[in-house]
Protein backbone atom coordinates (compact mmCIF):
# COMPACT_ATOMS: atom_id res chain seq x y z
CA UNK A 1 0.00 0.00 0.00
CA UNK A 2 1.31 3.38 -1.26
CA UNK A 3 2.14 5.65 2.12
CA UNK A 4 0.64 8.95 2.52
CA UNK A 5 3.02 10.96 3.10
CA UNK A 6 6.95 11.81 1.71
CA UNK A 7 9.28 11.82 4.51
CA UNK A 8 13.04 12.73 4.89
CA UNK A 9 15.36 12.61 7.27
CA UNK A 10 18.62 13.93 8.63
CA UNK A 11 20.17 14.33 11.91
CA UNK A 12 20.44 17.96 13.83
CA UNK A 13 23.09 18.58 17.03
CA UNK A 14 20.73 20.25 19.89
CA UNK A 15 21.79 21.23 23.29
CA UNK A 16 20.53 18.28 24.38
CA UNK A 17 22.31 15.87 22.20
CA UNK A 18 21.64 14.89 18.20
CA UNK A 19 18.71 13.49 16.50
CA UNK A 20 17.35 12.15 13.87
CA UNK A 21 15.43 14.94 12.73
CA UNK A 22 12.53 13.62 10.41
CA UNK A 23 9.72 16.01 8.25
CA UNK A 24 6.86 14.09 7.50
CA UNK A 25 4.44 15.64 4.83
CA UNK A 26 0.82 15.10 3.82
CA UNK A 27 1.18 18.96 1.61
CA UNK A 28 2.46 21.72 0.15
CA UNK A 29 1.62 23.69 3.42
CA UNK A 30 3.44 23.95 6.41
CA UNK A 31 0.24 22.55 8.60
CA UNK A 32 0.99 19.10 6.41
CA UNK A 33 4.27 18.70 8.05
CA UNK A 34 5.00 16.43 11.36
CA UNK A 35 8.09 17.35 12.15
CA UNK A 36 10.14 14.27 14.47
CA UNK A 37 12.98 14.46 16.62
CA UNK A 38 14.21 10.65 16.95
CA UNK A 39 16.87 9.17 19.71
CA UNK A 40 17.09 5.62 18.57
CA UNK A 41 18.83 4.36 22.27
CA UNK A 42 15.55 3.42 23.63
CA UNK A 43 15.80 1.19 26.71
CA UNK A 44 12.96 0.10 27.16
CA UNK A 45 9.57 1.30 26.09
CA UNK A 46 10.03 4.84 24.44
CA UNK A 47 8.87 8.02 25.24
CA UNK A 48 7.11 9.38 23.19
CA UNK A 49 5.92 13.22 23.12
CA UNK A 50 2.94 14.86 21.19
CA UNK A 51 3.16 18.52 21.30
CA UNK A 52 1.54 21.03 19.06
CA UNK A 53 2.99 24.15 17.79
CA UNK A 54 2.99 27.61 20.43
CA UNK A 55 4.39 30.09 18.57
CA UNK A 56 3.69 32.50 20.95
CA UNK A 57 5.99 30.84 23.81
CA UNK A 58 8.18 28.81 21.88
CA UNK A 59 9.57 31.64 19.62
CA UNK A 60 8.61 34.88 21.86
CA UNK A 61 8.75 33.15 24.91
CA UNK A 62 5.47 34.15 26.33
CA UNK A 63 4.56 33.43 30.21
CA UNK A 64 1.31 32.73 30.02
CA UNK A 65 1.29 29.44 29.25
CA UNK A 66 3.75 25.86 29.96
CA UNK A 67 4.50 25.34 26.43
CA UNK A 68 8.18 25.76 26.05
CA UNK A 69 8.99 24.21 29.27
CA UNK A 70 7.48 20.81 28.13
CA UNK A 71 8.58 21.51 25.15
CA UNK A 72 12.19 21.45 26.84
CA UNK A 73 11.41 19.12 29.26
CA UNK A 74 10.53 16.22 26.78
CA UNK A 75 13.25 16.98 24.45
CA UNK A 76 15.76 16.54 27.70
CA UNK A 77 13.93 13.28 28.87
CA UNK A 78 13.84 11.85 25.33
CA UNK A 79 17.65 12.94 24.78
CA UNK A 80 18.46 10.67 28.03
CA UNK A 81 15.87 7.78 27.63
CA UNK A 82 15.11 7.26 24.00
CA UNK A 83 11.64 7.62 21.68
CA UNK A 84 10.64 10.22 19.62
CA UNK A 85 9.39 13.99 20.30
CA UNK A 86 6.48 14.71 17.61
CA UNK A 87 6.00 18.19 16.76
CA UNK A 88 2.71 19.12 14.98
CA UNK A 89 2.45 22.45 13.21
CA UNK A 90 -0.88 23.81 14.15
CA UNK A 91 -1.35 26.26 16.89
CA UNK A 92 -3.87 27.22 19.19
CA UNK A 93 -4.96 23.43 19.58
CA UNK A 94 -4.94 23.20 16.10
CA UNK A 95 -7.83 26.26 15.48
CA UNK A 96 -5.15 28.38 14.02
CA UNK A 97 -3.38 31.32 15.13
CA UNK A 98 -5.55 34.06 13.68
CA UNK A 99 -8.35 32.36 16.40
CA UNK A 100 -5.75 31.76 18.96
CA UNK A 101 -4.55 35.55 18.90
CA UNK A 102 -8.67 36.61 18.72
CA UNK A 103 -9.13 34.54 21.91
CA UNK A 104 -5.98 35.97 24.05
CA UNK A 105 -7.46 39.52 22.95
CA UNK A 106 -10.81 38.49 24.52
CA UNK A 107 -9.09 37.22 27.46
CA UNK A 108 -6.60 40.21 27.61
CA UNK A 109 -9.81 43.16 27.33
CA UNK A 110 -12.67 41.05 28.55
CA UNK A 111 -11.04 38.29 30.99
CA UNK A 112 -12.18 35.37 29.15
CA UNK A 113 -10.12 32.17 30.06
CA UNK A 114 -9.27 30.07 26.95
CA UNK A 115 -12.56 27.93 27.14
CA UNK A 116 -14.48 30.65 27.10
CA UNK A 117 -12.78 32.51 24.29
CA UNK A 118 -13.42 29.59 22.19
CA UNK A 119 -17.11 28.79 23.38
CA UNK A 120 -17.25 33.04 21.80
CA UNK A 121 -15.70 32.18 18.72
CA UNK A 122 -17.53 29.34 18.47
CA UNK A 123 -14.52 26.99 18.37
CA UNK A 124 -14.09 23.98 19.42
CA UNK A 125 -11.77 23.66 22.68
CA UNK A 126 -9.59 21.25 20.77
CA UNK A 127 -9.87 20.59 17.43
CA UNK A 128 -6.95 18.45 16.98
CA UNK A 129 -6.96 15.17 14.74
CA UNK A 130 -4.42 12.67 15.82
CA UNK A 131 -4.67 10.33 12.55
CA UNK A 132 -1.50 12.03 11.40
CA UNK A 133 0.78 11.13 14.46
CA UNK A 134 -1.04 7.51 14.26
CA UNK A 135 0.58 6.89 10.83
CA UNK A 136 3.98 8.19 12.28
CA UNK A 137 3.89 6.11 15.03
CA UNK A 138 3.24 3.45 12.80
CA UNK A 139 6.40 3.94 10.16
CA UNK A 140 8.22 3.31 13.40
CA UNK A 141 6.03 0.09 14.40
CA UNK A 142 5.40 1.47 17.60
CA UNK A 143 3.38 -1.32 19.24
CA UNK A 144 3.71 0.44 23.03
CA UNK A 145 4.83 3.52 24.14
CA UNK A 146 4.72 5.82 27.31
CA UNK A 147 3.18 8.92 26.05
CA UNK A 148 4.44 12.37 27.95
CA UNK A 149 1.18 14.13 28.09
CA UNK A 150 -1.73 15.40 31.16
CA UNK A 151 -4.28 15.19 27.94
CA UNK A 152 -6.62 11.98 28.16
CA UNK A 153 -7.34 13.13 24.74
CA UNK A 154 -4.10 12.30 23.21
CA UNK A 155 -4.15 8.82 25.24
CA UNK A 156 -7.54 7.83 24.29
CA UNK A 157 -6.57 8.93 20.52
CA UNK A 158 -3.41 6.96 20.46
CA UNK A 159 -4.78 4.23 22.12
CA UNK A 160 -7.61 3.85 19.97
CA UNK A 161 -5.21 3.36 16.56
CA UNK A 162 -4.07 0.09 18.33
CA UNK A 163 -0.92 1.16 20.01
CA UNK A 164 -0.89 0.13 24.00
CA UNK A 165 -0.52 3.57 25.51
CA UNK A 166 1.19 4.33 28.95
CA UNK A 167 0.78 8.07 30.34
CA UNK A 168 3.95 9.39 31.67
CA UNK A 169 2.78 12.77 33.52
CA UNK A 170 4.46 16.11 31.94
CA UNK A 171 3.63 18.54 34.66
CA UNK A 172 5.50 21.61 34.95
CA UNK A 173 4.74 23.82 38.14
CA UNK A 174 2.66 26.81 37.79
CA UNK A 175 4.21 30.38 37.56
CA UNK A 176 1.69 33.79 38.37
CA UNK A 177 1.64 34.19 34.58
CA UNK A 178 0.80 31.01 33.53
CA UNK A 179 -1.84 29.46 37.03
CA UNK A 180 -4.82 30.91 35.57
CA UNK A 181 -4.16 28.90 31.79
CA UNK A 182 -2.98 25.87 33.72
CA UNK A 183 -6.25 26.09 35.80
CA UNK A 184 -8.56 26.13 32.91
CA UNK A 185 -6.70 23.43 31.11
CA UNK A 186 -7.74 21.49 34.71
CA UNK A 187 -10.75 22.58 35.68
CA UNK A 188 -12.66 22.76 32.49
CA UNK A 189 -10.86 20.77 29.89
CA UNK A 190 -9.83 17.35 31.99
CA UNK A 191 -6.43 18.07 31.79
CA UNK A 192 -4.16 15.65 34.78
CA UNK A 193 -2.91 18.91 36.33
CA UNK A 194 -2.27 17.64 39.98
CA UNK A 195 -1.18 20.99 41.30
CA UNK A 196 -5.12 21.52 40.37
CA UNK A 197 -7.29 18.85 41.35
CA UNK A 198 -6.33 18.53 44.57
Amino acid sequence: MKKKFEIETTTIETKFGDFRFHCFSWGKHEEDNILVLQNENIKTVPLVRIQSACYTAEIFRSLDCDCHAQLSKSQQLIAEHGGYLIYMLCDGRGAGLLNKVRGLELGRLQGMDTSEAYKHLNIEQDPRSYSRVSEVLNHFTLKEINLLTNNPRKIDAIASSGIKVTRTPLEIESTRSSAPYLKTKALKMGHMLSEFLK
